[in-house]
């Protein structure tokens, strides 16, 4: 093989690794940003409001800057792990929003969080009967389920998203409602 071929390849995978640690040198020197979702302190879901065709519950998580830098929580989004071939007989869907800034849209306004400093965002499900069934109907035999909380980041590293998952029991969500949940074979509970 040429040796000005194999000497000239040395040097580039030199140079990319110099790069490359010093991209990693100056963000451990300078810091990035570290955005936390603090789930041990969420509060328990509450009903935030209450139709004869829909039950809107709610419950606030801290989420917390811990690194050294400003941050942006770009998006934010409460996934619902309910697929119909789970439970067909209820419409639940999720969204995150902030503190003392509903909005009537889904939509996630980016939000800056400086260093140290912690907001609190407002993570709710809005459940509807389906196929006929009533409200009532519908959270009598809601299973229990998962969310993933999703929230993209950026600060001077590059825009990533990460995932924490959450989970509500049927019980809670009957509870909040005021509705005995019924159990397989059409037992009611409690």
């Amino acid at each position: 093989m040429d040796f000005e071929l194999i000497e000239r390849l040395y040097w580039l995978f030199a140079l990319l690794v110099f790069f490359e640690l010093g991209k990693k040198a100056f963000f451990a020197y300078f810091g990035t940003e570290k955005i936390v979702p603090k789930k041990e302190e969420m509060t328990p879901f509450s009903v935030v409001e209450r139709t004869s065709e829909r039950l809107v519950i709610g419950a606030t998580m801290p989420v917390k800057n811990a690194g050294v830098q400003c941050g942006v929580i770009m998006d934010a989004i409460l996934r619902v792990q309910l697929p119909y071939e789970q439970y067909d007989g209820a419409l639940v869907r999720g969204k995150v929003e902030l503190a003392g800034a509903p909005r009537e849209d889904d939509y996630f306004e980016a939000m800056v969080i400086q260093k140290d400093e912690q907001i609190n965002l407002v993570l709710k499900l809005s459940i509807e009967g389906r196929k006929g069934n009533t409200l009532e109907e519908a959270i009598a035999h809601m299973p229990d389920f998962r969310m993933d909380f999703i929230y993209q980041e950026t600060g001077r590293i590059p825009a990533h998203y990460s995932k924490l998952i959450l989970k509500i029991t049927g019980a809670e969500i009957a509870a909040l409602a005021g509705v005995a949940l019924v159990q397989e074979g059409g037992r009611k509970n409690g």
